[in-house]
């Protein structure tokens, strides 16, 4: 195992200890925390106050480049996001169930190697409205359920080495689907079910975005905010799907 690998399989680990009432609590990792007893427990089925969070982050992408080829490439690298103040429908209680969480991307920059594209980095892209939405999964009976419905939109950027530019999808936002038991999502992996165009600096068509996953990793930082609700233009893209 190579020095850097080592780094991130050290990242990658995360504790777990027993929570206040017996079950398993996912902890964040201890080096962003000064040791196990300063670990934010992050429980199953459990609300939680909004944040500024940074995560670890590993991501997998099947991509087609014209005049290159096609390659499945692996990264690593990490991603913040603010998460906001969840909120139940009207006249419903809030709780874990009945709630819908939503939280702003701000960074994401993960990178990896490729025999065919050499060096790939993948970015998203702040000046758009990125992040993620979980919400109420009803059962066939009308019944919430525990586990819940997470999408994750984002607008990926790709610098391809060999290509010497970076690429996009243009307009079209990337969505990511999963079902989630906590929040932060830790050890979650989202998929695309689409596949999608990938546009030039002068939005001419160079490639295929054919599938993408993502999977949260170690928590390494959590800073709580006492209260933050999120934006009209995001509510747009997350809230009307």
């Amino acid at each position: 195992m190579s020095e850097s690998e080592s780094i991130l399989k050290r990242l990658m680990d995360r504790g777990v200890a027993a929570g206040f009432n017996g079950d398993a609590v996912v902890q964040g990792h201890e080096s962003a925390w000064g040791g196990p007893g300063n670990l934010y427990p992050i429980r199953p089925y459990t609300l939680t106050p909004p944040a500024l969070e940074a995560f670890t982050v590993r991501e997998r992408i099947h991509v087609s480049v014209d005049g290159l080829g096609e390659d499945i490439v692996d990264l690593h690298g990490m991603a913040i996001y603010r998460r906001h103040d969840p909120f139940a429908a009207d006249g419903v209680e809030l709780e874990w169930t009945s709630s819908t969480i939503t939280a702003q991307f701000l960074t994401l920059q993960v990178t990896g190697h490729s025999e065919v594209f050499g060096q790939v980095k993948v970015m998203n892209t702040p000046s758009k409205p990125e992040g993620a939405r979980v919400r109420p999964t009803p059962s066939r009976d009308g019944t919430l359920m525990p586990i819940k419905d997470c999408v994750t939109d984002i607008y990926p950027q790709f610098e391809i080495e060999e290509l010497g530019q970076v690429i996009h999808t243009g307009d079209k936002v990337v969505r990511l689907e999963s079902r989630i038991a906590m929040v932060p999502p830790i050890g979650d992996v989202s998929r695309t079910s689409a596949r999608y165009p990938l546009y030039d600096s002068e939005n001419r068509p160079v490639g295929e975005l054919i599938a993408a996953d993502i999977e949260i990793g170690a928590l390494l930082h959590h800073v709580p905010i006492s209260s933050v609700t999120i934006s009209p233009k995001l509510a747009e893209v997350l809230l009307s799907a």
